[in-house]
């Protein structure tokens, strides 16, 4: 799957738990706005087993505007970041452990 929407994963959720199709997407639908309402707050929300949503500080910086090959300056912002938790991340790379790290260009 390289996109879900809400409804979908309330299915499969609906599903897997046996429970209604509403009653799934009224879960997810608090789960979001859990996070949303965290990381308005705090800027920070940890969720065991899956991971961390931060907010990330981007510093202002100059660019090329690729339109007119102008210099413009892109304001500072901040940013939504996901780091998994370490059990999520082994799930993940767990295909990969076999291979070995190979440094280049030493």
């Amino acid at each position: 799957m390289s996109r879900i929407y809400l409804d979908e994963l309330a299915t499969e959720l609906a599903e897997k738990r046996d429970i209604s199709q509403k009653q799934a997407r009224l879960f997810l639908k608090a789960l979001v706005e859990t996070i949303q309402k965290g990381i308005g707050d705090d800027g920070l929300v940890k969720v065991k087993g899956l991971g961390t949503f931060k907010l990330i500080d981007i510093d202002a910086r100059e660019s090329v505007s690729v339109n007119t090959g102008e210099r413009v300056m892109i304001e500072g912002h901040q940013k939504l970041a996901f780091i998994p938790d370490a059990a999520m991340k082994e799930l993940v790379n767990r295909p990969f452990s076999m291979f070995e790290t190979v440094i280049l260009n030493k």
